[in-house]
């Protein structure tokens, strides 16, 4: 007879030898920018979600389902490990981590968990249950009942928690999305979401918040999004944010020194600015700097890590790694700038034709456009909805009449 599946253990991630060896060449006890939410010490990385997790708990806890909605990469599974963690006894608690595909696969892998978790039922052989999953190939509405039974019958309220739904695939036989696949699947699993006694925490695609805030709003219908009476949209981080989980990550770590002495502050604006508030692809791109600083045996990450890290399959040249120093270090350029020309020593032509090749590459952006001219940042530098600025560019004319523009100074005006 086998023996009924043990719970997974909460052992550490063991690092590569890659990350173990970058790690140790900076003198920290561990990889800090380890993106595993499953990692306990990075739940103590959180910033700023406080109010955000006790309002999963407070909902969750009252068995009302719970929607997270988000890009990937913001921090749903994280979010989700923390309410998980703050469970009390009174309750059983299951979490479903895996891609899931249809809704047999999900019953099947509901009902696995709940073996492990709940020891025993009243009325109900579990050791049997688990016989007949594993070899008799159970078929949806039969795994169904089971669990039906197993919930109708639990002592203690029993919550779900559902990280992955946001990354199933796409169905290209029925051609249908990403979205309406995973609500192909919730439809099929409505009758376990109407089940009493439970309560389950889902992610999904971020396009979710507001088909579920309006049908919530209108009352609710026979639908199965209108059984989310709660949906939260787990929003990006802010720079600030972003900063203080990195100083965090160091100081747990080990690291004692101020962040400038790991990070050079250009590389670390390179990266904010890529990762557009994102924590996930944030940590990537720091992971990948001290691997590139760690290879050059270096006291620091500095920019060039960082561009190597972005630019291993854009293939850019030298002189773009140059001019996206400019911009880190200025926060501002304009081709006809007669300093950046001075520093690139190139003309205005060459340097109008490598700016838009790093804004193609989503390495630089347009945040004013004045007299026709072109004002180059790093992404993310211009606030959404801001008021219109004064403009960055001053004319000035030559000794032969042509017209020159340069940014202006700090404190200078038109």
């Amino acid at each position: 007879m086998k023996k009924q599946r043990k719970a997974p253990s909460k052992t550490k991630t063991v690092p590569s030898k890659k990350a173990h060896a970058a790690y140790q060449h900076f003198k920290l006890k561990h990889d800090p920018f380890t993106t595993l939410s499953l990692n306990p010490e990075n739940l103590n990385c959180f910033v700023g979600r406080e109010f955000l997790i006790d309002r999963l708990c407070s909902s969750l806890f009252s068995l009302s389902h719970m929607g997270l909605a988000g890009e990937p990469g913001v921090g749903k599974s994280s979010l989700m490990r923390a309410v998980q963690s703050r469970v009390p006894d009174q309750f059983y608690s299951v979490n479903i981590g895996v891609p899931i595909d249809d809704a047999g696969y999900f019953l099947n892998e509901l009902l696995k968990e709940m073996l492990v978790v709940i020891p025993k039922v009243q009325g109900m052989d579990l050791k049997l249950v688990s016989r007949r999953l594993e070899k008799e190939g159970l078929s949806k509405n039969e795994v169904f009942s089971l669990i039906r039974q197993m919930v109708l019958k639990l002592k203690k309220p029993l919550l779900v928690f559902v990280d992955g739904m946001e990354k199933i695939k796409n169905d290209r036989i029925r051609h249908l999305t990403r979205s309406e696949k995973t609500l192909q699947v919730l439809e099929e699993i409505k009758p376990l979401l109407e089940l009493p006694n439970v309560g389950f925490a889902i992610s999904l695609q971020e396009e979710f918040y507001a088909k579920v805030r309006s049908i919530v709003q209108d009352g609710g219908d026979l639908t199965v999004l209108g059984l989310f009476k709660n949906i939260v949209l787990v929003e990006k981080f802010s720079t600030s944010e972003l900063k203080q989980v990195l100083a965090k990550r160091l100081e747990m770590a080990g690291y004692k020194n101020p962040t400038d002495h790991f990070f050079e502050p250009e590389a670390l604006l390179l990266a904010l600015a890529l990762a557009g508030g994102n924590p996930r692809r944030f940590l990537y791109l720091l992971s990948e700097g001290m691997y590139r600083g760690y290879r050059r045996q270096a006291a620091r990450v500095e920019f060039q890590d960082l561009f190597e890290a972005v630019n291993e399959h854009l293939k850019l040249d030298m002189v773009c790694r140059k001019l996206l120093y400019f911009l880190a270090k200025s926060g501002r350029a304009v081709a006809s700038n007669s300093d950046l020309q001075s520093f690139m020593r190139l003309d205005m032509i060459s340097i109008s034709r490598r700016l838009e090749m790093l804004s193609k590459n989503h390495l630089a952006e347009v945040v004013e456009v004045a007299g026709g001219i072109k004002v180059y940042a790093l992404p993310g530098s211009k606030p959404e909805n801001e008021a219109p600025a004064l403009s960055l560019v001053k004319t000035t004319l030559s000794s032969t009449g042509e017209k020159m523009f340069n940014l202006l100074s700090n404190g200078e005006e038109e």
